[in-house]
C-alpha cells in the first residue's frame, strides 16, 4: 500500500510541474488547492443479503446440511422458480460477535442466537411451530472473506423435506403460510423404514393420512432450555413424553393406553448436537403395534379401533 502511495503522489507532482511551466499564465482549472475539493470515496461495506428470495438446488445436494451448497453457490432467484431454498429472514448477529476473527460454529453463542432468531421467525412465517412442518431451517452465516470485511449478517433459509433424513423437496412457490388454512407442509402420516432384523428405525417418510400408512404424527415435545441432559436421560425423556403426547391425541390417559397396549411409537430430534444450537423440539409418531398399513387417522381412537 505504502508503495502505490508514492506513485500516485509522484504522478500527482509531475502533472503539476508540467501544468505550471507550460506558460507561466495562471491555472485555469480548479483553484489551486489539491488537497481541499477531492472528493472521498465511500467506505467499502459487505452487502446484507436480501430476504424473500429463493436459491436452486445444486448438483450435489440430495439432503439438509449446515453447509448445504446451494445456500453459498447459487445465485438468489424469485420464488416462483424452481428452487430448494428460501430466505425468509436475514438478521444481525448479537454485539458479541462483533470482535471475533472467524464466523460461530454450531454449538457456539452466537450460532445459537442465530438458531433462536431463525426458529421465531419461522413460525412466524410459516404460521405455527416450524416443528410441525415438513421443513428443516438453518442460520447461514457470512463466509470467512465476507466476516473479515465486517460482516456480522446472518441468513435464515428454509429447506422443504420430504423424510426425517431431511431429503430435499424442490419447490415453485414460497412456503409462506404453510401451516396457515389448509396447513399444504404440515406433518401428517408417515411410513417408517426399520433395520432387516426390525430393532431400529432408519427413517421416517411422510405421507398424506389419505394413502396407506404405518405411522401418524401426534405433536412435538420441547422442554425447558437447560443443561444437556445426557444421551440415556434425553432417550428415556423423549419417549415418555412422546408417549404421553400420543395418549393424548388418543384422547386417552398415559396408564389408560398402558393398560390396553397395542400402540408403537417414534421420535425425532433432540440429539445433542441440536439441543446445543438451541433446538430442543421432539416430533412424535404413533401407530398400530401389529405394523398393517391403515388409512385415515387414528386421532381420537382406542387402539382396538384402529
Amino acid at each position: 500500500m505504502r508503495r502505490v502511495g508514492r506513485t500516485v503522489a509522484a504522478a500527482v507532482a509531475a502533472a503539476l510541474a508540467l501544468t505550471l511551466a507550460g506558460c507561466g499564465g495562471p491555472l485555469n482549472v480548479g483553484d489551486g488547492d489539491i488537497g481541499g475539493d477531492w472528493a472521498l470515496l465511500p467506505e467499502a461495506k459487505v452487502p446484507t443479503p436480501d430476504s424473500g428470495v429463493c436459491r436452486p438446488k445444486a448438483g450435489s445436494d440430495k439432503s439438509v446440511d449446515w453447509t448445504l451448497a446451494s445456500f453459498y453457490t447459487e445465485p438468489p432467484v424469485d420464488c416462483a422458480q424452481e428452487h430448494a431454498s428460501e430466505t425468509y429472514y436475514v438478521g444481525k448477529l448479537p454485539a458479541s460477535e462483533n470482535d471475533k476473527t472467524s464466523p460461530p460454529d454450531p454449538g457456539d453463542a452466537g450460532f445459537k442466537s442465530a438458531f433462536t432468531s431463525c426458529a421465531k421467525q419461522a413460525s412466524t412465517f410459516l404460521g405455527g411451530d416450524f416443528h410441525n412442518a415438513r421443513v428443516s431451517i438453518v442460520p447461514v452465516l457470512p463466509l470467512d472473506h465476507l466476516w473479515q470485511g465486517g460482516a456480522r449478517w446472518f441468513r435464515c433459509e428454509l429447506v422443504e423435506i420430504s423424510d426425517t433424513l431431511e431429503t430435499i423437496v424442490t419447490r415453485k412457490a414460497s412456503a409462506k403460510d404453510g401451516l396457515r388454512g389448509s396447513r399444504p407442509l404440515a406433518i401428517t402420516c408417515a411410513n417408517d423404514t426399520l433395520t432387516s432384523d426390525k430393532k431400529f428405525v432408519t427413517n421416517v417418510t411422510f405421507i398424506a393420512c389419505a394413502k396407506p400408512h404405518y405411522m401418524e404424527y401426534t405433536g412435538v415435545w420441547a422442554p425447558a432450555d437447560k443443561k444437556w441432559p445426557g444421551k440415556n436421560a434425553q432417550a428415556t425423556a423423549k419417549s415418555e413424553n412422546c408417549f404421553r403426547l400420543g395418549a393424548n391425541y388418543l384422547g386417552m390417559t398415559v396408564s389408560g393406553l398402558h393398560g390396553v397396549g397395542g400402540i408403537s411409537w417414534d421420535t425425532w430430534g433432540g440429539s445433542e448436537l441440536l439441543w446445543s444450537v438451541g433446538d430442543r423440539g421432539v416430533r412424535c409418531f404413533m401407530g398400530p403395534y401389529d405394523r398393517k398399513k391403515r388409512t385415515g387417522s387414528i386421532k381420537g381412537k382406542q387402539p382396538s379401533e384402529f
